[in-house]
């Protein structure tokens, strides 16, 4: 009778470790799940500080990674016809830009990726907030004449217009020297091509 009970308490002290250890083993398991999920879980931010309309000229730092900055150029000039349009989103430290071009002012017309590069933040290069920077006298909220610059973020945008051949010239020689200082070898020669100086001929008599 005695070997029966001791029996017995063997049996159930044997239950009792057994189910401590699972109950161990459910609680470390719960643990590492919780853990890997935050592990995995990635770091979203739900807004940013970020305004077009005052921070236009600094956005290459000050803009966030979910703002996507969308620039759209009027290349047209006199009868050639074409536009530019830049994405501009950031990763991290890092500035993405993806360039579309369509020979074509239609609203319809298709884009086509013709550039793509990521540069650092702190890139000295590119220079394209001095570019705005210079022009920030052509800036117009409320207008849709005469536009040849439009940045748009979300439902914010800013207007770049140009009065006549001459200035819209000024301006886009600009804003091409700038893009080719990032694309120096475009695609399709967006931004044009660097002319060399043409010499001028030995037998050539020139007059006062």
């Amino acid at each position: 009778m005695r070997y029966r009970y001791q029996l017995c308490f063997y049996c159930e002290t044997f239950k009792c470790k057994t189910l401590i250890n699972l109950f161990k083993l459910s609680v470390l398991t719960l643990l590492f799940v919780s853990c890997k999920n935050r592990i995995d879980e990635p770091v979203i931010i739900s807004n940013s500080d970020f305004s077009l309309l005052s921070d236009y000229s600094e956005f290459t730092t000050k803009m966030s990674e979910i703002d996507t900055i969308k620039v759209l150029t009027n290349l047209s000039l006199c009868t050639y016809l074409a536009k530019e349009q830049l994405i501009i989103t950031r990763r991290g430290d890092s500035i993405e830009i993806q360039s579309e071009f369509a020979e074509s002012f239609k609203v319809d017309s298709e884009f086509k990726v013709a550039n793509y590069i990521v540069i650092s933040i702190k890139d000295t290069t590119w220079k394209f907030n001095e570019f705005l920077k210079r022009n920030e006298n052509r800036i117009i909220t409320d207008s849709v004449r005469n536009v040849r610059l439009q940045i748009t973020l979300n439902n914010d945008i800013l207007h770049f217009v140009t009065n006549g051949l001459s200035e819209s010239g000024r301006f886009l020689s600009d804003y091409c020297i700038t893009m080719m200082n990032l694309f120096p070898d475009s695609e399709s020669y967006i931004y044009g091509v660097e002319m060399a100086p043409r010499p001028i001929p030995e037998n050539l008599n020139i007059t006062e």
